[in-house]
């Protein structure tokens, strides 16, 4: 479907003759929609119509402007996703309506509430990112460095302070998992320094209070994590993205964490225990 901008924007549907609930899954950095394929069947084969779609730069929503890696503005992936948000819900109106974000994702999605969280009946973050303190910093370099280098350039640097690294254990502690990662030709590429600096301006809006509008504030939000995933800052971090969220104005909060599993909990060994529990989440009206 195609962006504001022109941009094609390649979109599965899931659909469902009578369905309980809508689902929208916003993916993670360096990979694309394919990946949450088998976790969108379960909850389809659980009563629920499920849309996902490539992040512009990411997958198939590719162009010249727009080659694969590829952001230059976290602004435009989140209307893209309100974009399919209305479409989705135009095909089924007046039914109940979740977001998903994983990783990046779930930057995205809760910044996605800053305009939109009227639209949602819940919203579960997975693989949670915590705000960084030093994000302003990491922002100034990448500014620095595109001066210096280009915005397309490939910082080193830059690519190590984004965990987007040619070390990927971090990631999964399913080893068949890492190895179909790394053998997928959409996933585990370099981003290039404008990529790296709309990833940072997205974590450093999480602390931008003020910009949320906070109309729901009794939007049920639930955090999925594994215990050793360190995109979430551990206890301290998940901690710290629930007061964040407080201080939005949200308070009903469900915390999740996996143990024995990393990054990807939907792509863990033992990933029906997390699809159970987030079926069990959005099932209770």
């Amino acid at each position: 479907m195609p962006a504001t901008d022109g941009l094609m924007l390649s979109v599965a549907l899931f659909e469902h003759d009578n369905p309980k609930a809508l689902l929208q899954i916003i993916h993670g950095s360096v990979e694309h929609k394919g990946r949450y394929y088998e976790f969108a069947q379960y909850m389809n084969d659980n009563g629920f119509a499920i849309i996902v779609s490539d992040n512009r730069g990411h997958g198939l929503s590719v162009d010249a402007q727009y080659p694969l890696g590829f952001m230059d503005s976290f602004e435009k992936i989140i209307d893209d996703q309100y974009l399919i948000t209305q479409y989705f819900r135009s095909l089924y109106p007046n039914v109940p309506f979740t977001l998903i974000g994983h990783s990046l994702g779930s930057v995205f999605a809760r910044i996605y509430l800053e305009k939109h969280d009227d639209e949602l009946t819940k919203l579960v973050i997975s693989g949670t990112v915590s705000y960084y303190p030093p994000t302003p910093i990491g922002i100034g370099l990448a500014k620095i460095l595109i001066g210096v280098e280009g915005k397309t350039a490939h910082s080193p640097l830059l690519r190590t302070l984004a965990m987007n690294g040619k070390d990927s254990k971090w990631i999964s502690a399913s080893e068949a998992n890492r190895i179909a990662y790394a053998k997928d030709p959409l996933c585990g590429y370099a981003y290039p320094n404008e990529s790296i600096l709309t990833i940072f301006k997205a974590v450093n809006e999480l602390k931008e209070i003020s910009h949320y509008a906070c109309k729901n504030p009794n939007l049920p939000i639930m955090s999925i994590s594994g215990e050793d995933d360190p995109v979430t800052g551990g206890k301290r971090g998940l901690k710290e993205s629930f007061k964040l969220l407080k201080e939005i104005g949200y308070h009903n909060f469900t915390n999740k964490v996996y143990p024995g599993m990393r990054h990807e909990v939907l792509n863990e060994e033992e990933h029906q225990i997390v699809y159970k529990d987030i079926l069990d989440f959005l099932s209770v009206i």
